[in-house]
């Protein structure tokens, strides 16, 4: 799919990028735009009905881009109790845009995650207590911003007992030392991570680990309501191995994690998208 006026959104993005830069940098900038939303799914595996958080404020190509595929998704049907049923989960998606054969460009799901919606009872490990992270003072005073992609491994009481920085995206592409400000976000997000707390399943199939796995995105930037539904450029971070992640988790991709949210690694009772589903 093209259009004229996303294109014009994805290279003002990227543009902005590049003018920030006096030198090259040894990754290339992307663009991406992230939404949020809800979706139900069937029995049979088939999306019933979704919703796209802000909707009405999405690009116009976008929405229509997601209205033509999201119900043509194919999930592993969803299975609770050894039984087949509708599920409704919280979805994170994330568009890119890529160069097509003609010199145009083309939009790619680039990751989407599932998360079971909020069933309440103890049956989720949810945050207690997250204060975020301070902005770096070195990092604000030059207007560089970033994601970090956390990955924490939670004991019974709460408290986190292994925290890793997985990923960490530039959304400014400074003209050296990119993993100086890699090092100074992750560092930052990693000294808060040790200080959250959360609540434990202790009802279903979750309740009585030793331990949870749990990937936590921390979104350091200026002006973040705005940017919600908005191409935005990045500088992907080159992607860490986790040792005491599973290592078929050790390559999902992380872009489709909003900020904030807490994502249970290995959570049973989501939905999977199947890999036909995912080939947009």
């Amino acid at each position: 799919m093209r259009s004229p006026w996303w294109v014009v959104g994805v290279l003002w993005a990227l543009s902005a990028v590049a003018l920030a830069a006096k030198k090259p940098a040894a990754a290339e900038a992307e663009a991406g735009i992230q939404v949020a939303g809800t979706i139900l799914v069937g029995p049979e595996g088939k999306p019933v009905e979704y919703e796209l958080q802000g909707a009405a404020g999405l690009p116009a190509e976008v929405r229509r881009y997601l209205d033509f595929h999201i119900p043509r998704w194919q999930f592993d049907p969803p299975v609770v109790d050894g039984k087949p049923v509708a599920l409704r989960n919280r979805m994170g998606i994330y568009l890119v845009a890529r160069p097509s054969a003609d010199g145009g460009m083309r939009m790619v799901l680039q990751s989407a995650a599932f998360t079971p919606a909020e069933r309440g009872g103890g049956h989720d490990l949810t945050g207690a207590r997250m204060h975020p992270p301070a902005f770096p003072e070195a990092a604000a005073e030059i207007g560089v911003e970033a994601t970090v992609y956390l990955a924490l491994k939670v004991g019974p009481d709460g408290r986190v007992l292994e925290a890793a920085d997985e990923q960490v995206n530039l959304h400014f592409l400074a003209e050296r030392d990119a993993e100086k400000w890699r090092d100074i976000f992750a560092r930052s997000a990693l000294q808060a991570a040790r200080g959250w707390r959360f609540h434990v399943p202790d009802r279903g199939a979750g309740a009585g680990q030793e331990s949870w796995l749990v990937r936590v995105p921390v979104a350091y930037t200026f002006n973040q309501r705005n940017r919600y539904g908005e191409w935005q450029a990045y500088v992907p971070g080159p992607r860490r191995t986790i040792a005491w992640l599973p290592e078929q988790e050790r390559d999902r991709p992380l872009e489709g994690l909003a900020g904030g949210s807490v994502n249970t690694i290995g959570q049973k009772g989501g939905v999977t998208l199947t890999p036909a589903g995912m080939g947009l």
